[in-house]
């Protein structure tokens, strides 16, 4: 469809009333709306993406959502980073750092899969399902450097001039150890995602009453639940688990 009629067509869905939704987009739309509000009502001006793999969760912020602020990738594995770089030349908001994040700085062993989607500091687990026994097998292993949130945000803030901050945490397995990592720096995050597991797929993968639990003892409560296993209906491997912080919450009533 040629693109100017496409989006005469949208505007007039919306004013009579209705939303547009492409096919593609369908699986994701639910969450797409509510991250609109949510960015909206929290006036969300800065997202951290961590585990940013090629960029996946940048281009879905910028062309479904709708975002356009600042928004920092962390990513260890250099061949993506420079595949993200070179792409960020055309996003003047877009920030990558080479490195993943942790509860300690230093360095660690990424075991890269061989879709890299899956790739993770933990081994594969291939006991609790045989879906993934192709793409989440180890190809290769890197040392890559290692941060915390806490020794990178307030700087990193203070050069964007952000204020309202995101974070979205997509770790394969490791999203508890970066908020072991964030203690300090969790107080100033309005809300957050983290993958939790249904099924785990890595060995050691805490389970999410566990990071439900870390979480909800550093101030946050929860917001949303949104698959994140299309393609393997009927089957729940993992969700989006959005929290939002506490005292930004009762700021608003």
């Amino acid at each position: 469809m040629i693109p100017a009629l496409r989006d005469r067509l949208f505007r007039v869905a919306h004013a009579a009333g209705y939303t547009v939704v492409p096919n593609w987009r369908i699986e994701r739309y639910p969450q797409t709306a509510y991250l609109q509000k949510l960015f909206a009502l929290l006036s969300i001006d800065c997202v951290l993406d961590v585990g940013a793999n090629l960029g996946q969760y940048r281009d879905f912020l910028r062309d479904e959502v709708g975002f356009q602020g600042k928004i920092v990738s962390f990513e260890p594995i250099p061949a993506h980073v420079e595949s993200m770089r070179s792409r960020a030349g055309r996003d003047p908001n877009w920030t990558i750092e080479n490195c993943a994040l942790g509860a300690a700085v230093g360095t660690a062993t990424l075991n890269v899969m061989s879709s890299t989607t899956f790739s993770s500091f933990l081994r594969p687990k291939h006991s609790e399902t045989r879906i993934f026994d192709v793409s989440n097998d180890v190809r290769d292993r890197i040392e890559v450097p290692v941060r915390t949130l806490d020794t990178l945000l307030p700087g990193m803030l203070q050069s964007l001039g952000a204020h309202n901050v995101y974070l979205k945490l997509d770790t394969q397995g490791f999203d508890l150890e970066v908020v072991r990592g964030a203690a300090a720096s969790l107080p100033s995050i309005r809300a957050l995602q983290t993958e939790a597991a249904v099924r785990p797929i890595y060995e050691g993968m805490p389970l999410f009453s566990t990071i439900l639990l870390a979480l909800e003892s550093q101030g946050f409560e929860p917001s949303g639940i949104f698959p994140n296993n299309e393609g393997h209906f009927p089957l729940l491997f993992e969700f989006d688990f959005h929290m939002i912080n506490g005292d930004a919450r009762r700021a608003l009533t």
